[in-house]
């Protein structure tokens, strides 16, 4: 990048050069005035800086009244300077000095503005990304017809939607007497710093009356591979805690390990409605109702009954179990299902 072009960059940073026709007086006017400026500089009266301004654009027909409101700007933005403020005719400098005020006070001015709209784009973002589009849909269409419709299916892309569309249509709504099995057969996609709390999401619904059968894959013994980066071990201790406590009490929450055939990756309450997990990387899903596909539903339910009968449920498992899954002493596994256990010295 050449000089010239940095400084034409630098500038369009300060809302310079954009092609404005006010901007370009500006920069006009500022270009006049240095012209006519000598080192150390000498105040100009406003008769030198219009005369020399329509010398160099003989085309232009601009008044002096508007000249006089170009010249004002350039002395509020401080990249000129009034020599004499209470005189009764002023005079006027511009040089580096000034260039340099200017320019540090347009530049707060543009970093203000732009985080001001940063701000606002951010929490926009979050806004949409809160959003459940089939949510949405039910109740515009109700606010218009007056009933409620349901949705049959629909494809849902990314662990954060997908995890909307489960807090909407089952964890949030679940109650006493349901039933909510979850498969997990891939753990990567769904191993993050939000991992917890959306388990947090389940461990709730069960705590509020429904059964929650969760279902993991023996690959979660690969999380001896997960970093601290992307695991907090300390949160998924505590978790662990928490469900041993929840247990105690009668609440209906099992995470069993399932070492087999895969078979549905899915999420279901009851036999009503279920997400059915069809790709792992961007995590895909297809929301399904029953009214949609009845068959498809009760043939996942069903595999996952028989599956969940020969899972062993990660409360119980022991140091030999863990073992057998191929997991490391000591390791991460062994260290979240024995939440109290202190460390053994080597």
């Amino acid at each position: 990048m050449t000089t010239d072009e940095g400084i034409r960059t630098a500038l369009k940073l300060f809302g310079f050069m954009t092609g404005d026709k006010q901007e370009s007086r500006l920069m006009n006017l500022l270009n006049v005035i240095l012209k006519l400026q000598t080192d150390p500089p000498i105040p100009l009266t406003f008769a030198q800086i219009y005369d020399q301004f329509m010398k160099e654009n003989p085309e232009s027909k601009l008044t002096k009244a508007w000249v006089h409101r170009v010249l004002k700007s350039l002395v509020d933005s401080q990249l000129v300077r009034v020599e004499s403020p209470t005189a009764h005719r002023k005079k006027y400098i511009a040089d580096v000095n000034t260039v340099m005020s200017g320019l540090e006070q347009i530049k707060s001015s543009q970093i203000e503005d732009l985080e001001t709209q940063s701000s606002e784009v951010e929490k926009k973002l979050t806004e949409l990304r809160t959003l459940d589009c089939g949510n949405l849909a039910q109740q515009f269409v109700k606010n218009i017809t007056g009933t409620q419709q349901k949705i049959s299916s629909r494809i849902v892309r990314g662990v954060e939607d997908l995890h909307r569309v489960l807090r909407f249509n089952i964890l949030d709504v679940a109650k006493k007497g349901d039933t909510i099995r979850a498969t997990v057969l891939w753990l990567g996609p769904f191993v993050d710093q939000d991992s917890i709390s959306r388990t947090m999401r389940f461990i709730e619904a069960a705590q509020r009356g429904a059964e929650v059968r969760y279902m993991i894959s023996s690959d979660v013994f690969r999380l001896e591979e997960v970093t601290d980066k992307s695991f907090n071990m300390k949160e998924a201790m505590g978790a662990m805690q928490h469900i041993i406590e929840l247990r105690k009490s009668g609440i209906k929450f099992d995470v069993r390990i399932y070492d087999g055939p895969k078979t549905y990756n899915q999420v279901s309450i009851n036999k009503d409605n279920m997400a059915l997990i069809i790709a792992e990387n961007p995590v895909t899903a297809t929301w399904i109702t029953r009214d949609f596909n009845p068959d498809l539903i009760d043939n996942a339910v069903k595999a996952f009954d028989r599956d969940w009968k020969r899972a062993k449920s990660l409360l119980d498992i022991s140091p030999k179990d863990l073992q057998s899954f191929g997991a490391k002493p000591g390791g991460l596994i062994s260290k979240i299902t024995n939440p109290n256990r202190e460390e053994q010295p080597d």
